[in-house]
């Protein structure tokens, strides 16, 4: 147990890089961005549980809160860990060094979930305990209900993690007889992914028939994560043996999952490592670029060749494109239906440039580009090129990936919608606004805080503090013209624009003094 804790501990380090962060110039400013980020976070996900806590408690469905509450932070676990279980549990750089240490392969890989399981925890834990919290007060008292309710918390991640970290594992095995490993385990990733969305879909729908509120509700909620249905009252048994039945489940899951991993952990560590298991044949010859042809054109393939950095940063690219093409496919009030919206033309146009914006800005390779050089920063501090050439072609792939999903998007919203002109130049012009400053904000903390001595490619694309930063900055800036619209007597297309103009010209001012420095 020492061994797991010592090997849990250095793994917690190296991911937060918490031993660069203290010895920092800039340790206090760092200290401030990290706290400010994750109290908005905290504070974010307390108001949104308990909205719908004391929703549920209003029309009198307060014994539906527990197994709501299990079923969506399972839902987003299994959804995170899928993520990043091929960087964490699979595929990690430092597995080399630690399998010369002297350790035990279980105790290996328990270290390595439980890091996953802590990163997962935190998240379970403010949602079911915020959401816990307005349960008791509108529940009669039931201490030992009540206790492992709160028991419960450290086992409700166990079984969405298993079940992540195997989808991981089939995607590892499929994608190595591929050539193009990477691209393949891509395409399974995004296809688990959709499959998982679809599956939860059918089943939050499957009471849509039912005319009781209660049972209705009851049906949607199981039907996310089946599991939940153990923290429903029930005629058979009480709620607090469902609980425990539920505890005893997730330890028995955990417990397996490790056994089985450990038999050919390093096997398929291995194949989660490797390129490919087929080499390229022939040689191509050498072309003359100009410098900025090739510094792009190296950055744009070393994007697709990881996984982790297209998963984790290309999220809302794919999920813009994939709404732009159901858009121009499918009938308008059926894909109203689908996403629960009646009039989805006059929806879409009115909300179309920050839906645009919202997706365009959770994805920002240039967050993390700079500090993915990793140790070979030397070359590009070597290399015969200015500063601003380095960052303009960072820059330029980032909003290439931008420009892909916004012209699907921009397209199929004018072939499909019946907008005015003023409402066409907002698609056309807003999401622009919001693409660049994502991308220049994200290169610009980029530049002031890189991490160049990871392990792991997932440290840097998922929780490097300049891609934290960047993705609730950005999503503020996308969330404040919907919020000054509720408490304002404006329209949220002038406040968009608005809100543009403000971020375009904070976007040219960071550009300009990033790329004043004489060292990258």
């Amino acid at each position: 147990m020492n061994r797991i804790y010592l090997l849990l501990r250095t793994q917690i380090i190296n991911y937060f890089s918490l031993n660069e962060m203290k010895q920092s110039k800039n340790k206090k400013e760092m200290i401030i961005i990290v706290g400010l980020s994750l109290a908005m976070l905290l504070i974010f996900f307390c108001i949104y549980n308990v909205l719908t806590a004391q929703a549920l408690a209003r029309m009198g469905e307060q014994d539906l809160i527990p197994a709501y509450m299990v079923a969506v932070s399972s839902f987003a676990t299994l959804i995170l860990t899928m993520l990043r279980s091929n960087g964490i549990l699979f595929g990690s750089r430092d597995m080399d060094m630690l399998l010369a240490l002297p350790v035990k392969l279980h105790e290996l890989i328990s270290s390595k979930f439980l890091f996953m399981y802590l990163l997962n925890f935190i998240f379970s834990f403010l949602f079911m305990v915020s959401g816990g919290i307005v349960w008791i007060m509108h529940t009669p008292w039931d201490i030992l209900q009540f206790a492992l309710y709160f028991i419960s918390i450290f086992f409700v991640p166990f079984i969405p993690m298993c079940l992540a970290s195997f989808i991981g594992l089939l995607v590892v095995l499929a994608s190595s007889h591929f050539k193009n490993r990477n691209i393949f385990s891509l395409i399974f990733s995004f296809a688990a992914l959709g499959l998982i969305g679809y599956i939860s879909y059918l089943g939050m729908h499957s009471g849509n028939n039912i005319e009781d509120l209660g049972a209705m509700l009851a049906s949607q909620v199981t039907g996310l994560y089946p599991l939940s249905k153990l923290f429903l009252k029930h005629t058979v048994f009480p709620a607090s043996v469902g609980l425990g039945i539920f505890i005893a489940i997730s330890a028995f899951v955990f417990v397996l999952f490790i056994r089985l991993v450990s038999v050919k952990y390093d096997t398929l560590n291995a194949l989660a490592s490797t390129s490919s298991k087929y080499t390229a044949g022939g040689g191509a010859g050498i072309k003359k670029q100009s410098q900025f042809a090739a510094l792009y054109k190296k950055e744009f393939g070393r994007f697709f060749n990881s996984y982790m950095a297209v998963l984790n940063t290309g999220l809302g690219v794919i999920m813009l494109s994939l709404f732009s093409i159901c858009l121009l496919i499918m009938p308008l009030d059926r894909l109203g239906q689908y996403v629960g919206i009646e009039d989805m033309n006059g929806f879409l146009s009115t909300y179309a440039p920050i839906l645009i914006a919202a997706m365009l800005s959770l994805s920002c390779p240039a967050a993390s580009s700079i500090s993915l050089e990793g140790k070979n920063i030397w070359i590009l501090q070597s290399a015969p090129v200015s500063v601003r050439q380095i960052l303009n072609s960072k820059l330029a792939v980032n909003l290439t990936l931008h420009g892909f999903a916004y012209l699907l998007a921009v397209a199929s919203i004018m072939v499909r919608l019946k907008m005015n002109l003023f409402q066409n130049v907002s698609v056309l012009l807003i999401p622009i606004a919001y693409s660049v400053f994502t991308a220049v904000f994200g290169i610009a903390l980029n530049k002031k805080y890189p991490n160049y001595a990871w392990g792991n490619e997932m440290i840097v694309v998922k929780q490097s503090l300049p891609v934290i930063v960047t993705n609730m900055v950005c999503m503020t800036t996308v969330a404040l013209p919907v919020l000054l619209h509720w408490l304002l007597p404006v329209s949220i297309i002038s406040l968009a624009w608005i809100i543009a103009v403000i971020i375009f010209i904070a976007a040219i001012i960071m550009y300009q003094r990033t790329c004043r420095a004489t060292f990258i």
